[in-house]
């Protein structure tokens, strides 16, 4: 057994037991963690109040070879996330934002792309910068940190400019083709990628969305980019974020109401 430390970001609690809790936490040197809080729902619990949801940790803990779940050993709360849980779109973009790296963030994997990833993404949120902008680029950055989300250069058949050409995402969802060879591959299943939203895609290689601006803050362009990169991780995932889901029911709801 060995004792290991880290900061951490919490990105799932769930009760276990009557006293204890499962808590999911990810961290830059070790990845993603599962572990065993004990004691953690009794009222004068040492971790009480520390457990929340994307607050970023001080924790430690116990690891066992062979053994799924680490034993927590201590909790110590370094910054909640608490301005961006003051709305129901900020509660429903962080339970997004958890699952995303909850589902493609690895156990004993170098992390500090992912974490510094959130981190920043949590800073632009609590700052003001345009929550859909920083939910399309936190959701392609985290395909792309995963090698699965297509770099909106070149056609990977021929090499031809998408810009000039246009370009289409494959059936597969893992190559962006040129029109002209979309066709020719046969390209039944193919969605068509808008070039704003080929030039939105690169931007987000160089730029951040708070330096991107307001200008970028196109609906139909972050629609479409939204719906890309929904593609792109249905296919690799065989099926939808549970959160994503949620967060789309929810808020079509919301608009419904809206025009009672």
């Amino acid at each position: 057994m060995r004792r290991l430390s880290a900061e951490a970001f919490l990105l799932e609690v769930v009760d276990l037991h009557d006293c204890d809790r499962i808590v999911t936490f990810l961290t830059a040197e070790w990845g993603r963690k599962r572990g065993v809080s004990r004691g953690a729902r009794t009222k004068y619990s040492r971790f009480a109040g520390q457990l929340q949801l994307l607050a970023k940790v001080d924790i430690g803990w116990f690891e066992k070879e062979g053994r799924d779940l680490v034993r927590i050993e201590s909790v110590e709360l370094i910054r909640p996330c608490r301005g961006v849980l003051e709305t129901l779109e900020g509660i429903l973009m962080v339970s997004y934002f958890a699952e995303h790296l909850g589902t493609f963030a690895q156990e004993n994997e170098d992390c500090t792309d992912l974490m510094r990833l959130l981190e920043r993404s949590l800073g632009w949120l609590e700052d003001g910068t345009d929550p859909e902008l920083v939910a399309r680029y936190f959701e392609v950055w985290v395909l792309r940190l995963a090698g699965i989300f297509p770099v909106p250069r070149g056609c990977t058949c021929c090499g031809g400019d998408l810009l000039e050409k246009g370009a289409v995402l494959t059936r597969s969802s893992d190559e962006l083709l040129c029109s002209d060879c979309g066709r020719g591959a046969g390209g039944g299943g193919a969605t068509s990628v808008s070039r704003a939203a080929l030039t939105f895609l690169r931007a987000t290689a160089r730029h951040t969305p708070a330096d991107l601006g307001p200008e970028w803050s196109q609906a139909l362009v972050l629609d479409e980019v939204e719906k890309l990169a929904a593609r792109v991780r249905v296919s690799f995932l065989q099926q939808e974020l549970r959160s994503y889901e949620v967060m789309q029911q929810t808020l079509q709801r919301q608009r419904e109401m809206a025009k009672v």
